[in-house]
């Protein structure tokens, strides 16, 4: 059987892992001279959003992949423009994602046995739909799926991130919510050690030159004076993908519609969907029934994320000081509470009485 994969990213490469299982060796064809990313940065993988999976690594082994986390993640330290919440526990994982040895995409490329990459070439998908039993489509982006008429858009953002260096605690995520210089967004710092971090900033519905000014916002909204050695900026957009498959090509990853609507972690959907789509092709599975749970985990996200795009800095501070309750930590990190199936509807109310006092 020929297999050609577009893309030698998280979903690709997962996709490789799981057709070389069943004996089947893919091609990769990968734009770049490398495996990675292009700006280093450290991802969190929180078990709050993936619900009801429990623990990210434990899912990634079932998956027969074995990927190392940086650090556990510990404490999130969460800030609205007035309120700070600390949460402390057992939260999940934080990951290298860079051009680094210890990056999850070089932590796969590594399990590799078999599949060639032919690096610096780009990928036409109609043309090796005809060459290839089956093409994955894993190129990090929706330009192949919105071509074909199969993406809908759903949130469109502006990245712009550094590499900062001060002291910092390894196991600890901050997180900054302010409409004031991230609008629908959010701002994050995740530590590679005790001295260096990734600062980034998610602003919905910008333009490229505009978060340039509320970076520069945030900075001086929150007081943040750590020396930056390294800046990037990056359009990411979410979006929903139906069907998932046409004809002898399959979509995973980003291109399939898996970054996460809200916080834009995509790391679990994205080795999820590339290892159902090789499953798929090695075991005749029909892929939509594979990937079932993943889409229906990314529908009840977007809703949260339409819920959350309502409130106000006024609701932020709220927000913040009601996660902190003990009955509510307690419910949202200790249990099996289903965040983002349910989290909408709470945000509905909140904004439904919001609505009732203005």
């Amino acid at each position: 059987m020929k297999v050609a994969i577009i893309g030698a990213g998280l979903s690709g490469l997962s996709c490789a892992h799981e057709l070389e299982k069943h004996g089947i060796v893919p091609i990769i064809y990968e734009k770049n001279d490398y495996i990675g990313e292009m700006h280093p940065h450290v991802s969190g993988d929180l078990r709050i959003t993936h619900r009801p999976i429990k623990d990210s690594i434990d899912h990634y082994k079932r998956l027969g992949i074995i990927i190392k986390p940086l650090n556990t993640l510990n404490k999130v330290i969460h800030y609205s423009p007035n309120k700070k919440t600390v949460i402390k526990g057992d939260l999940g994982y934080l990951f290298i994602r860079g051009k680094e040895e210890n990056s999850s995409k070089n932590q796969i490329y590594n399990q590799l046995k078999y599949t060639r990459i032919r690096f610096n070439e780009l990928a036409d998908y109609k043309k090796l739909s005809r060459k290839y039993d089956y093409v994955v489509v894993a190129n990090g982006n929706g330009n192949f799926t919105e071509e074909l008429g199969c993406w809908q858009d759903w949130v469109d953002t502006q990245a712009k991130g550094a590499v900062v260096l001060g002291n910092f605690d390894p196991n600890t995520l901050i997180v900054w919510i302010n409409k004031d210089y991230c609008k629908n967004g959010y701002v994050y710092l995740t530590p590679f050690n005790k001295k260096k971090a990734s600062l980034v900033a998610i602003v919905t519905d910008v333009t490229e030159k505009s978060v340039d000014w509320l970076w520069q916002s945030f900075l001086d909204t929150e007081n943040i004076n750590y020396t930056i050695i390294e800046e990037f900026k990056l359009r990411h957009k979410t979006g929903y993908v139906y069907p998932h498959k046409i004809g002898n090509i399959y979509f995973v990853g980003t291109a399939a519609g898996g970054i996460d609507p809200f916080l834009g972690f995509g790391q679990m959907n994205a080795i999820t969907t590339g290892v159902m789509a090789g499953r798929s092709i090695a075991c005749g599975k029909d892929y939509e029934k594979l990937i079932a749970l993943t889409v229906k985990s990314n529908l009840y996200m977007y809703e949260f994320r339409k819920g959350f795009n309502k409130l106000t800095n006024k609701d932020y501070d709220k927000l913040i000081t009601t996660i902190g309750l003990p009955g509510i930590k307690q419910l949202l990190y200790s249990t099996s509470f289903n965040v983002g199936k349910y989290g909408g509807e709470l945000l509905k109310i909140i904004n439904k009485k919001e609505t009732i006092k203005r």
